[in-house]
């Protein structure tokens, strides 16, 4: 799903340090970010089957419907690379909850949270960032060993 669209999910949160001037990574306000427009006119049915099972996966957590799902990956330059990002996503956050017992639904945001953040920024920048209140650090670091891909910051077109 077109990340910017879930910059706000920065605001839980909050400010993300990325300061690694190499990298030319910024923290900007995400009230500062303007969707995309729609770019593709459609999507094919392999992309929209794992659309449809990153939405019911976060479906809990993250209550967009499967309609505004697919429009969001439609405004993704690349929605390929953005669904395997959010398909990884998903099969972290379900291993996770699958080696626990059961999770109440503010735990299960936070490990949304820990993991949406793990996509942006390396683990240990993740688990400082996320600000958890319900995960111990260790607890963190088992969410995270599920997740394989490296970091992708989100690119932010200045107009």
């Amino acid at each position: 799903m077109n990340r910017v669209l879930l910059i706000f999910l920065a605001i839980i949160i909050s400010s993300c340090n990325f300061n690694k001037a190499e990298d030319n990574v910024q923290t900007i306000d995400p009230k500062n970010i303007k969707l995309n427009e729609v770019i593709h006119d459609s999507l094919s049915k392999e992309q929209i089957h794992k659309i449809e099972k990153i939405q019911s996966t976060f479906a809990e957590v993250y209550p967009v419907s499967l309609e505004e799902t697919i429009t969001n990956f439609k405004r993704d330059q690349n929605p390929d690379s953005e669904i395997e990002i959010w398909l990884e996503m998903a099969n972290t956050y379900e291993k996770y909850l699958n080696s626990e017992n059961k999770l109440d639904l503010k735990t299960k945001k936070e490990v949304f949270k820990l993991i949406l953040s793990r996509s942006m920024m390396p683990e240990e920048e993740a688990i400082e960032n996320s600000k958890l209140e319900i995960l111990t650090k260790d607890k963190a670091k088992k969410v995270l060993s599920y997740y394989s891909m490296k970091a992708d910051p989100i690119d932010v077109e200045e107009h």
